[in-house]
C-alpha cells in the first residue's frame, strides 16, 4: 500500500516527521479519536507492517483497508479496492484475508466444543419452573421463553457448573465457541458465569476450555450477519440484546451485545465489518452510563453509531416493554 500517494491523491493531511512520527513511518489525524486527536496520533507504517494511534492503542490493525474505510468513510468492498486487495485474486481470497486479520480466530482441537448435558431447552417439566417464572418477571412471554429461545440458543441448567442460570449460547461461523450464565437469584454476588478460555481452569471445572475469550465475540453474530434487518442496536448485556431483538423483529431491528463495557480490539474488528450493512446504527446502553457510551461511540465514530438514551424509569434495555417503547426510543 503507497500510503503517500493515498494521502496526497485524496487531499489527506499526513506529515513524515515530527513528535508522533518514527523512522518509516508517516502519521495523521485518527479517524476514531476524531476532534479528540490533537494532532497526528495516528503512526502508519510504510513497509506494511499495520497503524497505531499513540493515544488509543484499541485504533490499531495490519488491515489498511480497515484504516482506508475509516479515513474515506467507504465501504468495506471500496477500501479493500483502494488497498489493491481485489486484484488478480481468487474469488474467495479476501474472504479469507479477512477472516484471518479481523475475526477472532478459532482454535483447532481434536474435541470440538459440546453443550454440557445439563443444559436443557426451556419446556414445562417441573425443573424449569423457576428459570420460567425469572423470565416472565423480566417481561418475556411464554412464546419467548419456549419457542424464541430454541432460534437463539438459549438454555437453563438447573445442575452442574452453571446451576441456577440462564445460558446464552456464543457461536461464530455456525461453530459454537462459548456460553454465559445469566443468574435467576436477585442476591447471587456473580451475575454472569462464562466458559472460561484458560485450559487449566476449564480442567478444574471439569469442562471444555472456549477458544477464545468471550471478549473477542458478539452475541447473536452469525444471526445478525446474515439478517436483512436494516437497524442494528448494541447493547452491553445478553438480556439487553435478546430483549431488543424480540421487540424490533417486526420493525426490521436487529441487536447483539459485548457483554462488558469496553469494547475489545477484536469486537472492534468485527463492527468494522459488521455495521456498515446497516443503515441505522445505535448504541443503546444501562441507564446513568452515558459517559461510557461516549467512550465506546468515540471507538465508532466512523461507522456513524449513534447514541440513545432510556427514558426514565427504565433501568436498561432490557426492561424495554413493547415494540412502540422500543421505536420511540430509537427515533
Amino acid at each position: 500500500m503507497d500510503w503517500i500517494n493515498f494521502f496526497q491523491s485524496r487531499n489527506i493531511h499526513f506529515v513524515d516527521s515530527g513528535a508522533n512520527v518514527v523512522r518509516g513511518n508517516v502519521a495523521c489525524r485518527c479517524p476514531w479519536c476524531g476532534g479528540n486527536d490533537p494532532s497526528e496520533h495516528m503512526s502508519i507504517n510504510l513497509e506494511g507492517k499495520g497503524f497505531r494511534c499513540w493515544r488509543q492503542p484499541l485504533h490499531s490493525g495490519k488491515n489498511p483497508a480497515k484504516l482506508i474505510q475509516a479515513l474515506l468513510n467507504c465501504s468495506w468492498d471500496q477500501a479493500n479496492q483502494i488497498a489493491g486487495q481485489t486484484k488478480t485474486l481468487p474469488n474467495d481470497f479476501m474472504s479469507k484475508v479477512k477472516s484471518s486479520l479481523d475475526k477472532p480466530q478459532i482454535v483447532n482441537r481434536a474435541n470440538d466444543l459440546k453443550l454440557p448435558a445439563e443444559f436443557k431447552r426451556f419446556s414445562k417439566l417441573p425443573s424449569c419452573k423457576s428459570y420460567i417464572l425469572y423470565l416472565r418477571r423480566r417481561r418475556f412471554n411464554d412464546k419467548n421463553i419456549l419457542d424464541d429461545t430454541v432460534d437463539y440458543g438459549i438454555y437453563y441448567a438447573s445442575q452442574g457448573n452453571y446451576k441456577g442460570r440462564v445460558i446464552f449460547t456464543i457461536t461464530f461461523n455456525n461453530k459454537l465457541v462459548g456460553w454465559t450464565g445469566r443468574t435467576i437469584y436477585p442476591n447471587e454476588m456473580v451475575r454472569y458465569k462464562t466458559l472460561t478460555h484458560d485450559a487449566d481452569k476449564a480442567k478444574e471445572n471439569g469442562e471444555l476450555s472456549a477458544p477464545n475469550p468471550i471478549s473477542h465475540y458478539l452475541l447473536f453474530y452469525d444471526r445478525t450477519v446474515n439478517s436483512d434487518a436494516d437497524t442494528i442496536v448494541l447493547c452491553e448485556g445478553p438480556v439487553d440484546a435478546w430483549r431488543v431483538n424480540l421487540l424490533g423483529e417486526e420493525l426490521g431491528i436487529v441487536a447483539t451485545c459485548f457483554f462488558t463495557s469496553t469494547l475489545s480490539k477484536q469486537q472492534l474488528n468485527l463492527l468494522h465489518e459488521l455495521l456498515p450493512r446497516f443503515k441505522n446504527r445505535y448504541l443503546l446502553l444501562d441507564e446513568n452510563t452515558f459517559s461510557k457510551a461516549a467512550r465506546i461511540r468515540s471507538d465508532l465514530v466512523v461507522l456513524g453509531v449513534e447514541v440513545k438514551r432510556l427514558p426514565p424509569g427504565v433501568k436498561d434495555p432490557g426492561e424495554i416493554g413493547t415494540t412502540k417503547q422500543l421505536q420511540k426510543i430509537l427515533q
